[in-house]
Parts: C-alpha cells; sequence; structure tokens
C-alpha cells in the first residue's frame, strides 16, 4: 500500500500574511527573563460566575439572617468541590463586601461538613486576595485586620498588588499610619515597594500633610526601584513644593529627573504656574506661559483659568480681558470657573453692567452658570445699590434650577437693610427659611451689619436676640458693629452692658471692640469712662493699635491733660506702636488751643524729624495757634508754607484765617483769602458763612472809609467788599448786603448751588431774599450756562420796579464777570422785562372791556 500523503496545511496567500518579526537576540532575552516572576497560578473554573448566577448568590446571602435554609441553597449554587479560583470568582461578582465576608466564611464551614474534623481548610489565597481587593474598593477598612489575620492563621500570603490597593484606600482615607504599617509590609514581604499608582496615594497624603522628610523618602526609593515612580509621582511632589512656595525646588526636582529646561507636560506648566500665582509673582507665572508656547506646548484651560484666577484676586482686569480673547484666538472654551474668575474681577471694580455682559456671553456659548456666578453677580449689583436688579438675578437663577444658597440671601439681606428697606430684608430671610435654609452668624450678622448702618440700632438689637433664643452665639464682629452702633447712638450704657455680655459669652473683645467703646466715651465727653475701658483691655493683654492710642490722646487733649497725652504718646513707643500724623496732629492741636505754640512748634519738628509728614489739619492747628494768639502774619507765612509744601487749605484753614483778619479789621486780606478760597472751588461752610457776615458787618466803617476798587484783573478784584460797600452806601440792610455780597461772589465763580443755599438759610435766619439776591444769582445761573431756569426760583409776588431797582447795580456786577457773562445777564434781563410790559398792556386792556 503506497504510504499515505497528506495535503499540506492550507495557507493564507503570502499576501496576507503578517510581517515576520525576527527572533529577539539572546543577550536581550537574558536580560529580560530573570525580571519576570511567574505569578500564582489562577485556577479559574471552565464555567465562569455567570450574571444571573452572582445575582442568586446575592440574593441567598441577603437572607441569610431570615432564611435557616440559606447555606444549603448556597452549597446547590456553588457545588463540591469548591476551588480557590471558583470562589474568587464568586467573591468578585458580588457587589456588597459584606456578602463577600459572607460567603468567605461559609466555604471554610462548608468545607468542614464534609471533611473530617481535623482536616485543616484549603488554603484560598486567591479568594482571599479578592475579597481584600473589593474591601480597599468599598472602603470597608474595618474588616481588612480580620481578613489578614484568618489568612495568616491559613498560611495564606497576600499578593503584591492585594496590599498596594490596601495601601492606596488607607491613604485615600487619610489614615496615614495604617498606610505606612502597610507599606511597610510589602517591603518586608515582597523586597520591594508596591506597585506605583499605589505608592502614588500614599505619596500624596504625605505631600497633603506637609511631611516633607517622609515624602522626600518614599519618593526617592520609588525613583530608585525601576518603575517605581512614574510622571504622577513627580507632579505630586512638584505640586506639594509650589503649595509651599518653594517653586525654585519644584524646577530643580524635575531637572533632576529630565535635564536642565527640560519640563515634559503642560501639566508640570500649569502646576509651576498655579506656584508662582500662589506666591504672588504673577510675572513668573506669565514668562513660563510664554515659554510653553515657544516649547510648542500649547496651554490648556485649566492653564488659562489658573492665570485669570489669581489676577481676578489681584483685579488686574487688563490682563484677564487680554487672556480671554487670546483663548478664544486659539479656540480654546472658557468653562463655568474662568467665567466666574472674569465676572469676579469685573464686579470687584464695580463693573457689574460689564460683568452682566460676560453673563450673556456666558449663556451665548452654552456654558451654564452655576450658584457661583449668581452670588458674585449678585453681590456685586448689591456693592453697587443695584437691588432691583439683584433680585430679579436671584428669581432667575430659581428659574434656571440653580438653587440659591446662604450666601446669595446673605447679600441681598444686607443690601437691603442698608438702604433701610427692613421689610424686603424680612421677607427674603423667610424665603431663604422656606428653601430649607437655616440663617448663620453670617446672615444674621449681615442683617444687623445692615440695620446699623441704616441707623436702626434697636431693631439690630432684636434681631440678636433672636440670633441667641436660636442658640446662636453672636461673634466679635456682630458685637463690634453693635457697640459701634450704640456708641453712634450716645447709648453708651447700653455698649458697656455688650461688652458684659462677651466676657460672659467668653466671646474675646478684639481691639476693635475696646477702640470703638473708647472713642465713643471720648466723643460723650465721659474721659473717665474711656480710661477704665483703656486700664481694663491693658489688664486683659489686650494691645491697642495706633487708632486706639489716638483715640485716648484725643480725648486727653480736648480735656487740656497735655502730660497725660504725651505720656500716652510715651507708652506707644513702648509698644512699638509708631505714633502717625494724626497723633502730632491731634497733641499740636491741644497745644494750640491752650496757647502754647511752642510746645505745638517742638511737636512739629519732632514729626518731621522722624519722617512724618505734617498734612492739613497740622498746619490749620499751628494757623489756630498763632490766630488765637493775635499773630496773624505768622498764621498767614504757615498758609503760604503749607502751598509751597504741596498741600491744599480746605474749609476749615480758610476760616480761621478769615475770622481772624477780620477781627485784626484786616478786611482787604480776610476778602482776598475768601476769594483764593472760591477761585480753589473750596466751598464755604455754615461757620465760614457765620465769620463773612459777622466780619462784614462788624467792619462795615471800615469797609466804607477803605478805597477798595483797584485796576487789577478780574478775579484778584475786592468783589465782596464792594459789592457790599455799595449796596450798604445806597441804605441796603448791612446784614442782607453781607449775604448778597456772598452769594454774587459764588455766583461770579459758578457755585450757583452753593448759592440757593445760601439764600435758604439766609431766609431761614429772617432775611428774606430781595431784588439784588435775585439778580446776584442771575448772574450765577448765566455763569452755568442756564438762564432760562433763572425765572423758577423768583417768587409769585416779585414785581417789575423791583427788578429795575437791582438793574441799577448790573454796572457794578458787571466789573467782575466775563463779558459773556455780562451780555447774558443783559438778554435775559430785557426779555423778562419785555414779557412784563406785554403782559401788564394785556391786563389794561382785560381792563378796559
Amino acid at each position: 500500500m503506497p504510504p499515505l500523503c497528506l495535503p499540506p496545511p492550507s495557507r493564507p496567500p503570502p499576501s496576507t500574511l503578517p510581517p515576520q518579526r525576527p527572533p529577539p537576540p539572546r543577550r536581550f532575552m537574558s536580560r529580560l527573563l530573570p525580571r519576570i516572576t511567574a505569578l500564582p497560578s489562577r485556577h479559574r473554573s471552565h464555567n465562569p460566575i455567570s450574571p444571573a448566577l452572582a445575582e442568586s448568590l446575592a440574593q441567598v446571602l441577603a437572607t441569610r439572617s431570615t432564611n435557616p435554609a440559606w447555606a444549603r441553597s448556597l452549597a446547590a449554587l456553588l457545588p463540591s468541590p469548591l476551588s480557590d479560583g471558583r470562589l474568587a470568582d464568586a467573591v468578585e461578582s458580588l457587589p456588597d463586601p459584606d456578602l463577600a465576608l459572607a460567603l468567605v466564611s461559609w466555604s471554610r464551614s462548608h468545607f468542614c461538613r464534609h471533611h473530617d474534623a481535623d482536616a485543616l481548610p484549603a488554603p484560598t489565597p486567591i479568594a482571599h486576595s479578592a475579597l481584600l481587593h473589593l474591601l480597599a474598593r468599598s472602603s470597608r477598612l474595618d474588616a481588612v485586620d480580620a481578613t489578614l489575620q484568618d489568612m495568616s492563621l491559613a498560611g495564606v500570603a497576600p499578593t503584591r498588588a492585594c496590599l498596594g490597593a490596601l495601601v492606596a484606600a488607607y491613604a485615600d482615607a487619610g489614615m496615614e499610619e495604617k498606610a505606612t504599617e502597610m507599606c511597610q509590609r510589602v517591603r518586608e514581604q515582597y523586597g520591594k515597594l508596591p506597585a506605583a499608582t499605589h505608592s502614588n496615594c500614599l505619596l500624596r497624603l504625605l505631600v497633603e500633610r506637609r511631611q516633607w522628610k517622609d515624602a522626600h523618602k518614599l519618593y526617592d526609593e520609588m525613583l530608585a526601584q525601576e518603575g517605581g515612580a512614574d510622571n504622577y509621582s513627580a507632579c505630586v511632589m512638584v505640586r506639594g513644593l509650589c503649595l509651599e512656595g518653594q517653586v525654585e525646588k519644584g524646577l530643580k526636582l524635575i531637572e533632576v529627573r529630565w535635564g536642565a529646561g527640560c519640563v515634559p507636560h503642560t501639566v508640570f506648566y500649569n502646576v509651576l504656574i498655579d506656584g508662582y500665582c500662589r506666591r504672588g509673582d504673577m510675572g513668573s507665572a506669565l514668562l513660563l506661559l510664554g515659554e510653553m508656547e515657544r516649547k510648542a506646548l500649547l496651554p490648556t484651560v485649566v492653564t488659562y483659568g489658573t492665570l485669570m484666577s489669581w489676577l481676578g484676586k489681584k483685579g488686574d482686569l487688563e490682563k484677564i480681558m487680554y487672556l480671554l480673547s487670546e483663548m478664544r484666538e486659539r479656540r480654546l472654551l472658557p468653562n463655568v470657573q474662568i467665567y466666574n474668575s472674569v465676572i469676579d474681577a469685573l464686579c470687584k471694580c464695580r463693573s457689574a453692567a460689564q460683568a452682566m455682559a460676560v453673563l450673556k456671553q456666558m449663556l451665548a456659548s452654552g456654558s451654564d452658570p452655576d450658584v457661583v456666578t449668581f452670588n458674585t453677580l449678585i453681590s456685586g449689583l448689591c456693592r453697587e445699590g443695584r437691588l432691583q436688579e439683584a433680585e430679579r438675578l436671584l428669581r432667575e437663577a430659581v428659574r434656571r434650577d440653580v438653587n440659591p444658597n446662604l450666601f446669595s440671601y446673605t447679600s441681598l439681606i444686607h443690601g437691603f437693610c442698608t438702604r433701610g428697606e427692613v421689610m424686603a430684608a424680612s421677607n427674603l430671610l423667610v424665603e431663604m427659611m422656606e428653601r430649607g435654609y437655616t440663617p448663620d452668624v453670617v446672615t444674621f450678622g449681615a442683617l444687623i451689619h445692615g440695620l446699623v448702618v441704616a441707623g436702626q440700632v434697636s431693631e439690630a438689637l432684636l434681631v440678636r436676640e433672636k440670633m441667641t433664643a436660636r442658640q446662636l452665639i453672636p461673634d466679635v464682629n456682630i458685637y463690634n458693629v453693635l457697640i459701634s452702633g450704640l456708641c453712634k447712638k450716645q447709648m453708651l450704657p447700653a455698649a458697656r452692658n455688650l461688652l458684659a455680655e462677651m466676657l460672659e459669652q467668653n466671646v474675646h473683645p478684639d481691639k476693635f471692640v475696646y477702640t470703638t467703646l473708647i472713642d465713643g466715651f471720648i466723643r460723650s465727653e465721659s474721659l473717665d469712662e474711656a480710661r477704665k475701658i483703656f486700664e481694663f483691655m491693658e489688664q486683659k493683654g489686650v494691645r491697642l493699635d495706633v487708632v486706639g492710642y489716638n483715640a485716648m490722646i484725643k480725648g486727653y487733649c480736648q480735656f487740656g491733660m497735655m502730660n497725660e497725652a504725651i505720656l500716652c504718646m510715651n507708652s506707644m513707643r513702648k509698644v512699638g506702636c509708631i505714633p502717625d500724623e494724626f497723633t502730632y496732629t491731634t497733641l499740636i492741636s491741644g497745644y494750640a488751643k491752650q496757647g502754647n505754640i511752642i510746645g505745638a512748634l517742638r511737636l512739629l519738628c519732632d514729626m518731621m524729624k522722624r519722617r512724618c509728614q505734617p498734612n492739613v489739619v497740622t498746619y490749620s492747628s499751628l494757623i489756630n495757634g498763632y490766630c488765637k494768639l493775635g499773630d496773624t502774619d505768622a498764621a498767614e507765612g504757615l498758609f503760604a508754607n503749607m502751598q509751597s509744601e504741596g498741600l491744599f487749605p480746605n474749609v476749615i484753614t480758610y476760616t480761621i484765617l478769615i475770622d481772624s483778619l477780620f477781627k485784626k479789621d484786616k478786611v482787604i486780606k480776610a476778602a482776598v483769602y475768601f476769594e483764593h478760597m472760591l477761585l480753589n472751588q473750596c466751598s464755604p461752610s455754615d461757620i465760614t458763612l457765620h465769620c463773612l457776615v459777622t466780619g462784614l458787618t462788624n467792619s462795615m466803617a471800615c469797609i466804607i472809609s477803605s478805597n477798595c476798587s483797584s485796576t487789577v484783573k478780574m478775579h484778584e478784584k475786592h468783589a465782596l467788599l464792594d459789592i457790599f460797600k455799595g449796596l450798604v452806601n445806597d441804605k441796603w440792610d448791612p446784614r442782607n448786603s453781607a449775604y448778597n455780597a456772598i452769594i454774587f461772589s459764588l455766583c461770579r465763580h459758578s457755585m450757583l448751588g452753593k448759592a440757593l443755599d445760601i439764600m435758604n438759610k439766609m431766609a431761614n435766619k429772617g432775611y428774606s431774599p430781595d431784588s439784588v439776591t435775585f439778580i446776584s444769582l442771575l448772574y450765577g445761573f448765566c455763569s452755568v450756562g442756564k438762564s432760562r431756569d433763572w425765572r423758577s426760583i423768583l417768587p409769585n409776588e416779585f414785581r417789575r420796579d423791583q427788578l429795575e431797582i437791582a438793574s441799577r447795580y448790573k454796572i457794578l456786577f458787571d466789573q467782575y464777570v466775563a463779558k459773556s457773562v455780562g451780555c447774558e445777564v443783559s438778554s435775559a434781563l430785557q426779555l423778562y422785562l419785555e414779557e412784563c410790559r406785554s403782559s401788564r398792556q394785556l391786563e389794561h386792556k382785560c381792563a378796559s372791556y
């Protein structure tokens, strides 16, 4: 028989064969093979656990406390012999670790029932490792120790992967000691660390807790082990260093691993940029952004988000908007966090209108605003007083299913209270509580602060009582606001009672509380009470700041106790508190009021020696001191010196000089300083007005006998004296003449509002405005381009003949105003007189019929 010839096995055409790889060289294989460690054999069943079987197992195990036959049902589902692999499959199929624990326990008892009593259950390392994996994933770490003990008694060692999973689980749960202990167990049992993914969890925990020595030790050990560290490990360390502000150390760590000038990934750049931003070094952060682009690493949304968030905190709106436009150029869509940063920055710059425009852009781009977006906008609108818009935004948030929180309502409650709309604030508080939010200390604090700002201190105290009824203890800020409000209302006994209540509630008053009380008692001229508070504060070990000491020094100076005031300043220096310009100015003012100009000048020299620059109030106090002594020449010298220092006199400075010069019959100089005051648009106060009227009337004889007119420039003419003199010579009432001269002086300097205010005050004092008053005001209306509005202030009983009388002074008044203003006054008067004439003619015609 011929031999049987079998056909060759069919092969695909050569074109379809995969390319043949050459066998690896022996040298490569010899280096690779020793590193390959055989895994424990996993004798899986040929019949894996199906979903239906897994569901049945779970149902049976779940009824073990109520079903006496559960063990038999389980045996039917998992018949003997039950291998380690089959049991592991069953454990892995269960979602609940309690069911898995019950299954492993049943397997041991099931073995004992079917074998001799002396026989030990077969070790189940794979099943126990699967159980430990499940416990780690489910964070059921309470059952880990018992499982490990069972494995130890059975002589079974958990796998490295299993122990690594436990290291990660303990670390994720924040159990540093247990995670470290489990990591050490892996070292001892397998001679190496857990896998990088598991070791990274412990490394992250150590970095988060600033355990730098242990973190560096673990990281170095991971680097020394092949495959023991990955990019995430390095990133964890770099981020930790950056959080500590040690960005340079983070960069060095990167260079040690990858080489100088080599940052391997965008993620590392993001971490470094965040580190610089946290340190406030925005310049270096922006330089890194440029470096990324040069290395062709494109910035991500996270990169821009980090930069814009920190720029927003610094209020650098210009750079934020530039980065936002750059994102759009790169076709990167901003996320909600970036939009929130932009909106927050705009609101901080009081540009809520622009922030609302950004919200519209956000909605148009398909990005949904979150509660932070709405809260930021609501807060920004409330700060700008746009409460109705803020409330509409709250309703919009509710419509969009964005649940407002405590912060949403708190801003609105504070805003409405500040504006005095307590009912609206109360309605919002009720609405907030209906939504399930319980007002906290911050909410009550906002309500109390708003009420105090609105002057409703009694209502604020009632809110504080309701707060304590809810077992909420007011914090130091709430007490400070209440005490401040009570002091402003001169309710000082109540303020002291609040201080006592603070101490009883173990709420420690801070320096602001004590300063508020001291200042309140000083303002009410209760120096003894202020001293008691000051001494009590020192006993409690609370160190005042410069504001507190200044309040006490002000009290001593107010009562003329200059020695005590100086001693208080010396005490300041002893505790390291440096006196400021207010301290020196208060003391200088105290000496000046006593006429001790030498003491005041000595303090001024000390002030300048210590590089503390005098301010307008300092000079005004010294000028006042010289004026009290009658030395107006020295006062004028100080006035000139103040201006040479670049300081602008205020209304108090001018008033002191004008009053003193009138008292010394230096009327021309007084008029010059009044003119200087108006040229600088410094509006006279009621005291200035009183000094001018009194000075003019008392110096009437001197003014009439003097020749005040001159041929100097328009704004250097003595309009005040010339007008007053002309009116008095025509037998007008001296005080009315003084008021009219002042009103005209204000009008020629376009200070119409103040002139109208003085006209009203003139009437309230019993000096009725006359025709000269109204023609003076016409110059004011014409100087601001509102001549048509002049008629609105004319009384109904104002007669044409009165105006014709006043018109005689137009020649005098025109000398002190621009020609264009004089012409406009003439036109307005002519038009008014013609209308009066036409009206009178019409009345005559009607009467004749």
